[in-house]
């Protein structure tokens, strides 16, 4: 299952670090590697994806993780969509007892799957927001001008806005998903 997921989304759903996916066994090796693999049939078409990652020779450098669909090297970005899954786990309640970042991150994680806009709006609107908030602390520090967030201001509404309005559709459909279920689950 850890492996379905991960051809899916290029995450394990039970670690952050793709160090824990490459055996101890094979740290021994002169290349250490873990690979995944797998043939998806689609509703049009059949889709092979890999992904290996791979210790660098001299162990100092971070581990490469090398995408393949079709045999043609991607980026881990690309493979959100080819396989739709969803998983569960005991962690999964703190959906409902956790805090809105939780809730986010199940919004982000289900709408990647399906949008590639939505997740390129997402993935800009981090990097903006991280800029701008790096321009906040340079300003504190007296080295930058207020002046220069208005470019920053400018493109987190441009990207916030898209992210917004596809989270607020994605709550609606659940909404009325949800609506349904329930009043055949109850009458």
């Amino acid at each position: 299952l850890e492996a379905i997921y991960y051809l899916a989304t290029s995450r394990s759903p039970r670690t952050s670090t793709d160090r824990e996916l490459v055996s101890w066994s094979a740290v021994e090796e002169p290349l250490p590697f873990a690979r995944a693999a797998g043939d998806i049939q689609r509703r049009d078409r059949a889709v092979h994806i890999e992904i290996v990652v791979v210790q660098p020779p001299g162990g100092a450098r971070p581990l490469e993780k090398r995408v393949k669909i079709d045999g043609v090297a991607r980026r881990a970005l690309d493979l959100l969509g080819q396989v739709n899954v969803v998983f569960f786990s005991p962690d999964d309640i703190e959906l409902v007892s956790g805090g809105p970042a939780v809730r986010r991150h199940y919004l982000d994680a289900t709408l990647c799957q399906i949008d590639a806009r939505y997740c390129h709006a997402l993935a800009q609107y981090r990097r903006v927001l991280a800029q701008r908030n790096h321009l906040l602390h340079v300003i504190g520090e007296g080295r930058g001008r207020r002046d220069e967030l208005d470019y920053w201001d400018d493109q987190l509404v441009e990207h916030g806005s898209v992210v917004t309005a596809r989270r607020t559709a994605l709550l609606r459909r659940l909404e009325t998903w949800g609506t349904l279920i329930y009043t055949e689950l109850t009458g």
